[in-house]
């Protein structure tokens, strides 16, 4: 809001600067001067760096101004409730997230470059420590890893194969130290043997699978509290920083390596799905309003850079970048079909509004 009232005390500045007795009432002194207008805010070099001088003195009013003249506890929570739709959410975010997503994915894909890059040694190092603090996994995620029929599953056939294994060697073993493997030398003590080997190993198996069915849950358990147990242990500790590593030590391009077309567009559909059933959420509206009212609680008081602890703080954005990177978008709002109704329909008020006083 600020910024709009800025932006029209910027141009009732730049009309008071022209040639006032000019102004005459005359359709064609009109046009001319609208003509005037258009390209002194917009194609006068003046105009260029009027805007940048505009944007660093709204930033620095913006600071000193206070929350409560900025923003209204009411219309937020109004603003928020518009935005919380289900239909605008879905289809302003479905051609967004169909046009630049693909691109996006596409641009990781042909980066081989590690993404340890971005982080230098010594951010490096302080990651590593911040993963070695005690406490840091909740138990809850080793219990939530072992739990399930798919752990079951994998601990089945795991220990199943182990034990299996075990119990073709355990018969033999038990044989051999027995007087009959002693005596395996002789023809039909060996082969008595075989047959008791052979005997043992089928009675094994089933008792094996017995074991597993109506143990197994009991077992990830225990093992769920034994890897809980030493979750701080130093092996565990270099567990989590290997694997900080070896995400580092990889490219985006192995990253998004499985993101293919069908699993972006189950990705979206999911996506959209969820932000549909989120807006709905009567309990997230509330929240949002608790939210609000909280934060301008917090602000009471306070002007914006105090809120956003920005006060005294003598570095300031780069606001000759910042306008020249603007200007392209500004230059178009003004040229826009509204825009220059309203231009007008001011030039044209300010006309008459100045005869109106030279008639007085």
């Amino acid at each position: 809001m600020d910024f709009f009232i800025a932006a029209r005390a910027w141009l009732v500045l730049t009309l008071a600067r022209a040639t006032v007795e000019r102004m005459g009432a005359e359709p064609d002194k009109r046009v001319a001067l609208k003509r005037w207008l258009r390209g002194r805010l917009m194609d006068d070099e003046r105009a260029k760096q009027e805007w940048r001088q505009l944007l660093e003195a709204t930033w620095d009013h913006l600071l000193v101004t206070p929350v409560r003249d900025l923003i209204d506890a009411a219309t937020a929570k109004t603003a928020a409730d518009q935005l919380m739709n289900a239909e605008l959410v879905t289809e302003l975010a479905r051609p967004i997230a169909a046009a630049v997503a693909p691109v996006v994915i596409e641009e990781l894909r042909q980066d081989e470059r590690p993404l340890k890059r971005f982080v230098p040694e010594d951010a490096q190092g302080k990651l590593e420590g911040a993963i070695a603090r005690p406490g840091l996994v909740h138990p809850d995620w080793v219990r939530a890893m072992f739990r399930g029929q798919a752990a079951e599953a994998v601990l089945n056939d795991a220990l199943y194969r182990a034990l299996n294994d075990f119990s073709t060697l355990l018969p033999r073993l038990m044989v051999k130290v027995s007087p009959m493997g002693r005596l395996s030398v002789l023809g039909s003590a060996g082969a008595i043997a075989e047959k008791l080997i052979t005997d043992l190993e089928r009675r094994l198996e089933p008792e094996i699978k017995s074991f597993l069915s109506e143990r197994s849950e009991q077992i990830l358990e225990r093992a769920a509290e034994f890897a809980i147990g030493k979750l701080d242990d130093p092996a565990s500790i270099e567990f989590r920083a290997n694997l900080v590593r070896f995400v580092l030590s990889k490219s985006p391009a192995f990253l998004v390596g499985a993101a293919d077309d069908e699993l972006l567009e189950d990705i979206g559909v999911v996506a959209e799905l969820s932000a549909r059933h989120v807006v709905e959420m009567p309990e997230l509206r509330a929240d949002i309003h608790t939210w609000i009212d909280r934060a301008m609680g917090y602000a009471e008081g306070m002007s914006l850079g105090e809120a956003l602890h920005l006060e005294g703080i003598e570095l300031r954005p780069p606001i000759e970048a910042l306008a020249e990177a603007t200007w392209p978008a500004f230059i178009a709002v003004l040229g826009s079909p509204q825009a220059q109704v309203w231009m007008d329909t001011l030039l044209d008020e300010l006309i008459d509004e100045y005869d109106r006083m030279g008639d007085s």
